[in-house]
């Protein structure tokens, strides 16, 4: 049996990515940051040793940003969750030395008062209404309307207001 010799160099894109596991495209983007090549643009010599060592290096690289990026989102987001804590402890604060109204007493506040509005509007006598012009009548309804749109947007208000 004949030993192999080891491989010393690497002819063309398909070797070069078949020895590193990776496409031709790839291959051509490292060239563009510095891979190790010599040889003509149709018949590219590709140094094992050196290509292996830049490949490793590369690697090595890539992956120490890809962790730096992750510890940066991961310190983004404990920052994040900090200050939404921060934030609702202050806003509890607030609530128990009675400056700031709570949610829920707000919403059930708010939510009375407009429903109580449109009860009022509602028990307009009907003879009432029919001796209303077009135009009162339209506006009217368009209180209606607007009561309702209210009634909505109260069950979506984050926090009460300050007394």
């Amino acid at each position: 049996m004949k030993k192999t010799e080891p491989v010393k160099c690497v002819i063309g894109f398909t070797a070069a990515a078949e020895r590193w596991d990776v496409s031709d495209k790839t291959i051509q983007n490292w060239i563009k940051k510095g891979l190790p090549v010599s040889g003509t643009q149709r018949k590219r010599v590709f140094d094992v040793s050196e290509c292996d060592a830049w490949v490793a290096s590369y690697r090595d690289e890539k992956a120490d940003r890809e962790s730096q990026k992750l510890n940066e989102e991961l310190k983004k987001e404990k920052l994040l969750q900090e200050k939404l804590k921060r934030k609702d402890l202050e806003r509890k604060d607030l609530i128990a030395n009675e400056k700031l109204i709570s949610r829920e007493e707000y919403e059930l506040f708010a939510a009375e008062c407009v429903i109580e509005a449109r009860d009022q509007m509602l028990t307009l006598p009907k003879e009432m209404r029919r001796h209303l012009c077009k135009k009162c009548q339209s506006k009217v309804k368009e209180m209606q309307t607007m009561i309702e749109q209210t009634l909505l947007r109260l069950s979506e208000i984050e926090e009460g207001p300050k007394k």
